[in-house]
């Protein structure tokens, strides 16, 4: 019996280890920030303003912004730039209305992204049903807004992998 267990363990282990080991580093040439890149996911042309980084596995994507924030707003916090944390949600979900379909915000909260104070949220879109999670943080003059989408029905098998992309990101 013990002798199973061990054999199984070594397997999980394996397994694990042949998944890390599968990532990719991706480093801005542009900007100074890391991303480990999740296996399946190959980096495509990135489209918009300040978009520096795309990939997408399937319907899938990892989209990176980088802004530049003017010289006198360097000195102030993620949370002054962010405004009214309790009304922002409303406020988001008013202007994506324009650029989305049925957007609905779910939730936020602060965390840290590689030691730097940072915002989250999660919301869904329809047509098709999508999951999204946005990282925002800022170093310097520069913020970063991390969006990490997959569709809804998907969503619990991509969660372990969006939060470690939130774990591995290097500013």
């Amino acid at each position: 019996m013990r002798a199973n267990f061990l054999k199984s363990f070594v397997v999980v282990v394996g397994l694990f280890i042949s998944q890390a080991s599968a990532q990719s580093i991706w480093s801005s040439s542009t900007q100074a920030y890391s991303i480990e890149v999740p296996k399946g996911f190959k980096k495509t042309t990135a489209i918009g303003q300040n978009v520096d980084f795309k990939a997408e596995n399937g319907s899938s994507s990892i989209i990176v912004v980088v802004k530049a924030l003017p010289a006198e707003y360097a000195q102030y916090s993620i949370w002054e730039i962010m405004g009214d944390l309790n009304t922002y949600g409303d406020e988001w979900e008013y202007g994506a209305r324009e650029y989305m379909n049925n957007p609905q915000f779910l939730k936020y909260g602060k965390t840290k992204v590689d030691g730097h104070d940072a915002f989250w949220y999660n919301y869904t879109t329809d047509s098709p049903k999508m999951y999204s999670k946005v990282y925002q943080t800022q170093k310097g003059r520069y913020t970063f807004t991390f969006t990490l989408t997959s569709h809804l029905n998907q969503y619990n098998s991509f969660s372990p992998i969006w939060f470690r992309f939130k774990e591995n990101i290097q500013l």
